[in-house]
C-alpha cells in the first residue's frame, strides 16, 4: 500500500514535524484535490468556493496552476510535493535500466529555486 501525501504529512516520522504550526487546512484541501484523495466536508466546501466546481474529478489532476499571495506557503508545498513524488511514486516503468529520475522545480530565478 502506498502512502498518500496527506498520510505523509500526518506521519511523525515523515513530514509532521514541519506542519506543527500555522493553518494548513487550505493546502490539505488543495493536495487532496490535486492527488484525487477523499476530502472531508470542509475540504469539499473550500474546493467548491475556490474552483466553482461541485466536485473534484476522480483521480486528481496532472497539472495545477495557483494564484497565491506572498508568504502563502507555495514554495514549501511545492517542496513537499516534489519530495513526496520522488520518495513515494514508482517511476521504474518510465526509466531505462540504470537511468536516474529527477524532479524538476521551476522558479523565477535560481535563488527562488534553491529555496524550494
Amino acid at each position: 500500500m502506498s502512502t498518500s501525501i496527506i498520510e505523509a504529512i500526518d506521519d511523525a516520522n515523515l513530514f509532521a514535524p514541519w506542519f506543527k504550526s500555522g493553518s494548513w487546512g487550505s493546502w490539505r484541501a488543495y493536495l487532496a484535490a490535486l492527488f484525487g484523495l477523499l476530502m472531508n466536508a470542509e475540504q469539499q466546501e473550500l474546493y467548491r468556493q475556490c474552483t466553482g466546481r461541485q466536485a473534484a474529478p476522480d483521480g486528481g489532476f496532472r497539472e495545477s496552476w495557483l494564484v497565491c499571495g506572498r508568504r502563502a506557503g507555495k514554495s514549501f508545498v511545492l517542496a513537499l510535493i516534489a519530495v513526496w513524488l520522488a520518495a513515494f511514486k514508482d517511476y521504474r516503468k518510465f526509466l531505462a535500466p540504470g537511468e536516474r529520475g529527477t524532479i524538476l522545480i521551476l522558479a523565477a530565478d535560481r535563488k527562488q529555486t534553491r529555496r524550494a
